[in-house]
C-alpha cells in the first residue's frame, strides 16, 4: 500500500526542487565549462544573451552585468521548472521515490524540448553558445537529477512530520518468532485494564474516606427526602 505524496506540496516541494536544481546543475556547467579552458562561469555569462546580444557568449568577465544577471536568470528557470515538476507529482495521487524521478527527469526533458525546439534562438538558455552538444545535454540531466534530489527530500520529510500515515511494514512478523520486549504494567494500570475485555467500573466516590456507606435520605420508608412523607405524596418505588 502506497502512502500519500508529501512531495506534491508546493510549500515543501517546490523550494527544495529548485534549489537542488540550481545547486546541481550550476556546478555542472561550471565543471563543463572549465573542461573545455574557459572560465567556469561562461555558460550563465551566455545566458544573458537575450539582453546583450552575441558577445555575452564571449564574454570572460566575472561581474553582475553577466555572471550576476546569467546567475539570476538560470536560478528563476530552475524554480519554475521544479513547480512544473511538482505539478506532476499532483497528477498521481499515490506514490514514492521512483515518482519523484520520473518527475524530475521529465520535467528537465521537457525544458530541453521548450527551449531548444520551441524557442526562438534569441531566448535559449544560451549554453549552446560555449558548450558542445552534449555537454548541453549534461546540463540538462543535471537539472532534471537536482529536481529528483529536491523531490526525494520533500518525500522524506513529508513522510516523518507529525498527521502523516506510517510507512508499512515491509517485513511481516515470522510465524513462531519472539515477540519484542515490552515495557512492564505499573499496578495502577493494571487497575485501570484488569483484563482485555473487562471495563473499568470504578468511579470517583465524593467520600474518599468511606466514611459514609449509606444515603442518610433513606429512612426506609420509600422515600428519599428526610421526615415523615404526607399522605397524598406517592413513595418512592
Amino acid at each position: 500500500m502506497a502512502r500519500p505524496i508529501p512531495m506534491a506540496r508546493f510549500t515543501l516541494a517546490w523550494p527544495l526542487a529548485g534549489a537542488g536544481a540550481a545547486l546541481l546543475s550550476i556546478p555542472v556547467l561550471a565543471a563543463l565549462s572549465a573542461g573545455r579552458g574557459l572560465p567556469p562561469w561562461m555558460p550563465l555569462n551566455a545566458t544573458t544573451h537575450a539582453l546583450h546580444g552575441a558577445e555575452a557568449a564571449r564574454t570572460t568577465a566575472l561581474d553582475l552585468a553577466h555572471t550576476g544577471l546569467g546567475t539570476a536568470i538560470h536560478v528563476a528557470s530552475c524554480f519554475f521548472w521544479a513547480g512544473v515538476a511538482v505539478l506532476l507529482v499532483r497528477r498521481a495521487a499515490r506514490g514514492g521515490p521512483w515518482l519523484a524521478w520520473l518527475a524530475g527527469l521529465a520535467t528537465a526533458a521537457m525544458a530541453g524540448l521548450i527551449d531548444y525546439g520551441l524557442l526562438p534562438a534569441r531566448l535559449r538558455p544560451g549554453w549552446e553558445l560555449v558548450l558542445p552538444p552534449w555537454a548541453v545535454l549534461a546540463g540538462l540531466a543535471a537539472l532534471g537529477v537536482g529536481l529528483s534530489l529536491g523531490l526525494l527530500a520533500a518525500w522524506a520529510i513529508g513522510r516523518r512530520a507529525p498527521g502523516t500515515s506510517p510507512a508499512p511494514d515491509r517485513y511481516p512478523p515470522v510465524p513462531g518468532a519472539a515477540e519484542p520486549p515490552q515495557a512492564p504494567v505499573s499496578a495502577v494500570e493494571r487497575l485501570r485494564h484488569p483484563a482485555p475485555h473487562v471495563l473499568d467500573q470504578r468511579q470517583q466516590r465524593m467520600d474518599p474516606a468511606g466514611a459514609v456507606t449509606e444515603d442518610p435520605n433513606r429512612q426506609g420508608d420509600g422515600n428519599k427526602q428526610p421526615g415523615v412523607p404526607h399522605p397524598d405524596e406517592r413513595p418512592d418505588r
